[in-house]
């Protein structure tokens, strides 16, 4: 029998059409509910799917792409959790592999594009949105933009929880978000201030917030040891020189010795205040006149912290302290001010046994300066000004210093050098200068080389009278 050919199409369209349902049906069945693109989404699949989408819409082949785990954050707090980092690196791959060139902190580059991102939990899903900015003369502008989900099963739970290395990269990045300009410039962190906590602290901090800085956009920060490594002699001179008037009054918004000697263009200076449960921090960067670049404030939980750097134990009474009891860096009276630092920055430097220890002073405004090394058994030696047989040098009361250029042991005062000898261990050295020379045995023996009794008659004498006086403090140590 012959049928009209639109009958014969009106018999077998419901047919194609019920087998395209029961198709459709299997695959949604077979699938996990949370599925993407037939395949069940992961980090490294998302990473791999915004870089290829970003360069695309961007054109970014061949393009300088800076990435920094400081600008990943989650979009509720603003932290940078520990899946910046991981979602940093997996980026840094995925964005090369697409032809962009990745751009890592610190490189010195004029132009260059930056990646910045955000997070947050939207159902069962985590959120990304990621960026590509270009940096303009009126603002960042933005190039490029992607998102995607990926399911909170698939990230681990530790990605997403603060640790304090998230606190540190969210204080940079408040940094950077409140500096004045956003041009590149070296960094000097000088070690905390604070009181409340172990001693310690106050270097473990500057640790804290290094990495931190190194993965900044803007702040390249320098190493101590490393960057002033093989700098001779005459030119540690000429960077510690500052031109200083005479009758200028101290101030904590200088550039302090260590700044000048790397050549740092900026410096951060950072105190602390202990609370019952969180550790606040403050954080200010000053340039080379002073002026301050940024400032910015976190309040980490305690419980972050080592507990052993959070208990202040009392001071042994044979390593004398030379703060004062706001935990201030030194002591100044009536406006002089001393620096002491050493060729390896003033960050507690280690010295190996034979190797030669240099320190350098600096004063405000003239006045005699003494240097004192207060060892771990309790005993004050006397460093400067001293004779060839290691006495007090002209007769009680010293020499006489001018401010501004510094002035560097054993080069300007010793007829022999100084290396690290035993007994090893932790040394403190104090440096005292005074507008009137003080009144110090020739030899210091019996009680006068003790140090606890040593700092107390210098301050009974310093510290009473209407003329300045000022102390600096630094700690080494020493081993085989």
């Amino acid at each position: 029998m012959t049928y009209p050919a639109h009958t014969a199409s009106h018999t077998y369209r419901p047919a194609y059409l019920l087998l395209g349902l029961l198709f459709i049906f299997s695959i949604s069945v077979l699938l996990p509910q949370n599925a993407y693109a037939w395949g069940e989404m992961t980090l490294d699949k998302a990473a791999a799917n915004l870089a290829r989408d970003l360069v695309r819409q961007g054109n970014l082949k061949d393009v300088l792409v800076l990435i920094s785990p400081n600008d990943l954050t989650d979009a509720a707090t603003g932290l940078s959790l520990p899946l910046a980092t991981l979602l940093r690196d997996k980026l840094i791959t995925e964005m090369k592999k697409n032809g962009a060139r990745v751009l890592l902190p610190g490189a010195d580059e004029d132009f260059f594009m930056l990646l910045q991102g955000t997070w947050k939990t939207q159902g069962d899903d985590l959120a990304i949105d990621l960026k590509v900015m270009r940096l303009t003369n009126d603002g960042p502008e933005t190039i490029a933009a992607a998102s995607t989900l990926v399911p909170l099963n698939k990230i681990d739970a530790s990605d997403l929880t603060p640790d304090r290395n998230a606190w540190a990269r969210y204080l940079v990045r408040k940094l950077e978000l409140k500096a004045l300009e956003r041009s590149q410039h070296t960094l000097y962190v000088a070690p905390f201030e604070g009181n409340g906590c172990a001693d310690d602290f106050k270097h473990y901090l500057v640790n804290w917030l290094r990495p931190a800085l190194a993965d900044s956009s803007i702040m390249t920060p320098l190493d101590q040891a490393k960057n002033m490594r093989d700098v001779s002699v005459e030119t540690l001179r000429t960077r510690g020189t500052r031109g200083i008037a005479p009758q200028k009054k101290a101030t904590s918004d200088e550039h302090s010795l260590t700044a000048d000697l790397l050549n740092a263009e900026t410096e951060l200076k950072g105190i602390f205040y202990r609370h019952q449960n969180t550790i606040e921090i403050h954080a200010r960067i000053i340039d080379r006149q002073g002026v301050q670049v940024t400032a910015a404030q976190v309040e980490v939980p305690a419980s972050l912290f080592p507990a052993d750097l959070l208990k202040q134990p009392p001071a042994p009474k044979f390593i004398p302290n030379a703060g004062t009891p706001n935990g201030a860096p030194g002591v100044s009276v009536n406006g002089l001010k001393i620096e002491l630092t050493t060729t390896r920055g003033e960050g507690r430097p280690y010295y190996s046994r034979g190797e030669e220890i240099r320190f350098l002073m600096r004063l405000n405004r003239p006045a005699w300066v003494y240097l004192f090394d207060f060892n771990s058994a309790g005993e004050a030696v006397l460093l400067y000004p001293v004779d060839d047989n290691g006495y007090l040098a002209n007769g009680r009361s010293g020499f006489l210093h001018a401010p501004e250029k510094p002035l560097i042991l054993p080069e300007d005062g010793y007829s022999y050098e100084l290396v690290a000898s035993p007994p090893f261990g932790t040394d403190r050295v104090l440096a005292v200068a005074a507008e009137r020379p003080l009144n110090i045995p020739k030899d210091l023996a019996g009680q006068w080389a003790r140090a606890d009794y040593l700092l107390e008659q210098l301050r009974l004498q310093g510290m009473k009278r209407r003329d300045g006086y000022a102390e600096a403090q630094v700690e080494l140590v020493t081993g085989e």
